[in-house]
């Protein structure tokens, strides 16, 4: 095999392998070794205190030889012990996973076969540091390690359980196995969350139902709890009556609700315990009230004193009370927004209890539920999966680097008519607002109160320089494009990722705020100085000699206003406005007949003057943007390229060596 995918897991160990040539993951199935599935109990043999077999048949072998008892013991539940360095556990893993190698069908590890391991979350990295020691004792290659969350979202794409569409927005992937529970929350291949407990696992429920057994049934009580077939009960027998019990009050068959257990006593007898009606409610009852026996809390002694533990956890190990669904619940919430998940994946050996897709739709109502078609395996799989999704993407990234320049200059072409689109209608905004609030009630004042060409200029330009809200309004739209570029840049960048083939399409996360910023400084500046209106020499030139017609005609009769006490001397009112450009200079001093600034009058010099303002700021906007123009290829190329580097398997799956 090229490739192996090993879910090392607290109570069983799944194997997948992988000729590496682009076809689909198959179990290893070892006779005696595994189950019929390829499940592998992770547990050793030992005889005087050496290994002498793993797996299924070490767990057969010890309960059905019982002459031999006194000889052997049987280790399991090591897994987890391995963060801490604890030195039996670290013997325990090496020798099992020596067992397992020479058990391998013969040529199933070749010289160059990678082999890939889970890592659980929440793991200290010392967990990956003594696992990978444990291997190369043990006579394996160096293994890889990936994250076990992100290993069962590769299977469960790759089984369909989770579609493409299921990722455009936000899903979870509950992992719940027999020792942890772990969660990765993930939106367009991105990771968002990857989470759990370390000592939230199903092996808890299977101490729950041996104290069931021992509080109902006193003969059991007195005969299994410390002899030798307490083992084979505790952590077997009870393991799978939980899985049965639990199809069963799952189909709500109230007659398959009790609970069963047989076993061998240390004659050889077949002895057998039965708890009657035993239903669903007394389990919720008893998980809810749950303290762990001597042997879970002597399994869970390594943990004590360590740092990072939830509540639940300290309680436990404590010895307190608690609430094995209520703990359930918090790692769920522990997800994230239960309105933004939108699809929860159910994988894991613990995952079919039926409590878990229950609670699942009560704490994420908008999401559909589903549960993984491997369940079991889905970690091995997925390991397995990842080399030759690695070695995908490898052929992804060598055609993104051939022909990215090309969306380099599609996304430039974006960017500049996104620019153009919002300067416009910032250049609408912000003359409606020097117009309105700058210009109108100056006019509308004057209009009362005559005032000079000089006043009037003097105003305008005090009340469009403290007007803090051009900025705000500046602001508000540079925000709106930067938010719009970032958008369609992405929804155009996995468009043209598709139509090149690559349709597992990573998520673009180019920021456009360096750019938009660059918008937003040149802009304010240029509003901040608006010198380059010019608004009076506008009005004197072009507006007011209009207006000085309609005035010579009747305004001054009508109004009874005398010229000569406005303009001085006996000039002639029309003759004034005939010298057009030279006015300016003539009328500085000079105030304005009030008919001239009468409403109608009023619009006339408004319209004008929008038109004006308006065409003068984009003019000035448009200098912006032709600034602009070099900077935005640059940078939009400089942020291909910088995603480009990060992007890896799925855009998201980590690999240690």
């Amino acid at each position: 095999m090229k490739i192996l995918g090993m879910d090392m897991g607290t109570t069983n160990t799944y194997i997948y392998g992988s000729d590496g040539e682009g076809h689909a993951p198959e179990p290893l199935v070892l006779p005696r070794v595994s189950d019929d599935a390829g499940g592998i109990a992770t547990v050793v043999l030992y005889e005087d205190d050496k290994p002498l077999l793993a797996g299924n048949i070490a767990e057969s072998e010890y309960h059905t030889n019982r002459a031999m008892q006194v000889r052997r013991s049987l280790r399991c539940q090591f897994k987890p012990e391995i963060a801490h360095g604890h030195s039996e556990a670290m013997r325990w893993m090496t020798d099992f996973l020596r067992c397992l190698r020479e058990a391998l069908p013969a040529g199933t590890l070749e010289p160059d076969t990678l082999v890939h391991v889970g890592m659980p979350s929440r793991t200290r990295e010392d967990f990956s540091l003594n696992l990978a020691r444990c291997f190369l004792d043990a006579g394996w290659p160096r293994p890889a390690f990936v994250r076990e969350s992100d290993a069962a979202m590769i299977s469960c794409l790759q089984t369909g359980a989770l579609d493409i569409e299921d990722i455009e927005s936000k899903a979870l992937i509950l992992d719940f196995g027999g020792g942890t529970c772990d969660f990765t929350t993930l939106e367009r291949m991105e990771v968002l969350q990857s989470n759990g407990d370390a000592l939230f696992g199903g092996r808890l429920f299977d101490d729950l139902l041996f104290q069931v057994f021992c509080a109902r049934d006193a003969d059991f009580a007195r005969q299994v709890p410390g002899t030798d077939s307490e083992y084979f009960i505790h952590w077997i027998q009870c393991k799978a009556e939980k899985e049965r019990f639990s199809e069963a009050v799952a189909r709500e068959d109230e007659q398959g609700s009790g609970l069963r257990a047989v076993w061998r006593d240390a004659h050889g007898q077949t002895r057998e315990s039965y708890v009657h009606g035993y239903s669903r409610e007394d389990f919720i009852r008893d998980a809810e009230n749950y303290a762990a026996s001597p042997g879970m809390l002597e399994m869970l002694s390594p943990y004590l004193g360590q740092g990072g533990m939830s509540p639940e956890a300290r309680d436990l190990l404590d010895g307190r009370r608690i609430g094995l669904l209520s703990w359930f619940r918090s790692i769920l919430r522990a997800a994230g927004d239960s309105r933004d998940i939108h699809k929860v994946i159910l994988t894991g050996g613990s995952s079919r209890w039926f409590f878990v897709s229950q609670m699942a739709r009560e704490i994420f109502p908008a999401a559909t539920c589903a549960i993984s078609r491997r369940t079991y395996e889905d970690i091995a799989c997925g390991l397995a999966l990842y080399s030759i999704l690695a070695a995908s993407h490898e052929r992804v990234r060598a055609l993104l680097e051939q022909k990215v320049e090309g969306f380099a200059q599609e996304a430039c072409q974006i960017v500049r008519s996104l620019f153009s689109r919002q300067a416009a209608q910032t250049v609408r905004l912000c003359t409606e607002r020097i117009v309105e609030r700058d210009i109108m009630p100056v006019l509308e004042a004057a209009q009362k109160d005559s005032k000079t060409v000089e006043e009037l200029e003097k105003a305008f330009t005090e009340n469009i320089k403290n007007d803090t809200g051009l900025l705000t309004v500046i602001r508000e739209k540079t925000e709106a494009l930067r938010a719009e570029m970032e958008y369609e840049l992405q929804q155009r960048f996995r468009v043209w990722l598709k139509e090149n083939g690559v349709f597992l399409t990573p998520r673009f996360t180019f920021s456009a705020r360096a750019l938009t910023q660059d918008f937003l400084d040149a802009v304010s500046v240029k509003v901040t100085r608006l010198a380059f209106l010019n608004i009076m020499d506008f009005m004197v030139t072009a507006v007011l000699p209009g207006i000085a017609a309609y005035a010579v005609g009747g305004a001054i009769a009508h109004t009874g206003e005398p010229v000569s006490a406005v303009l001085g001397g006996g000039m002639a009112f029309a003759g004034v406005w005939g010298l057009s450009r030279v006015a300016k200079g003539f009328l500085w001093k000079r105030r304005l007949p009030k008919f001239f600034l009468t409403e109608k009058n009023r619009q006339k010099i408004i319209a004008k003057n929008k038109a004006y303002i308006e065409k003068a700021l984009g003019k000035a906007f448009d200098e912006v943007l032709s600034d602009m123009t070099d900077e935005t290829g640059r940078k939009l190329r400089q942020a291909l390229h910088s995603m480009m580097a990060r992007l890896t398997v799925l855009n998201q799956v980590r690999c240690t060596g």
